[in-house]
């Protein structure tokens, strides 16, 4: 019995654990804001986690980038039209920063 219940315990606290994320931590109109935009609440946790707000999200998700590549180049003082036209160019942000520095613009590809 003992053994039985240890394992329920087990699988319900992994249960817990692997639940989706949830709107906790945001007001009504954040909710909304997020939602308006397509996101569903784990992607919402993870964009405002890293920083950023529904509006800043939505641009980078339009441009093409998903959350990784949008701290990527928004940490190198990109903004979303920026990055995509760099990136369009065939540039990572490495050598987009090394060629921004060297005061070049990529060339618009249309």
């Amino acid at each position: 019995m003992k053994k039985l219940s240890l394992i329920l315990i087990i699988l319900a606290l992994s249960a817990c654990a692997s639940s989706p994320a949830t709107w906790k931590g945001m007001s009504e109109r954040d909710i909304a804001e997020w939602k308006e935009i397509g996101f569903n609440a784990e992607q919402a946790q993870a964009w405002k986690k890293a920083g950023f707000d529904a509006k800043q999200s939505s641009s980078w998700s339009k441009e093409g980038f998903n959350l990784e590549g949008a701290q990527s180049w928004s940490s190198q003082s990109f903004n979303p039209e920026e990055a995509k036209s760099w990136k369009t160019g065939g540039f990572d942000v490495e050598s987009a920063v090394e060629s921004r520095d060297k005061g070049l613009t990529p060339v618009k590809v249309e």
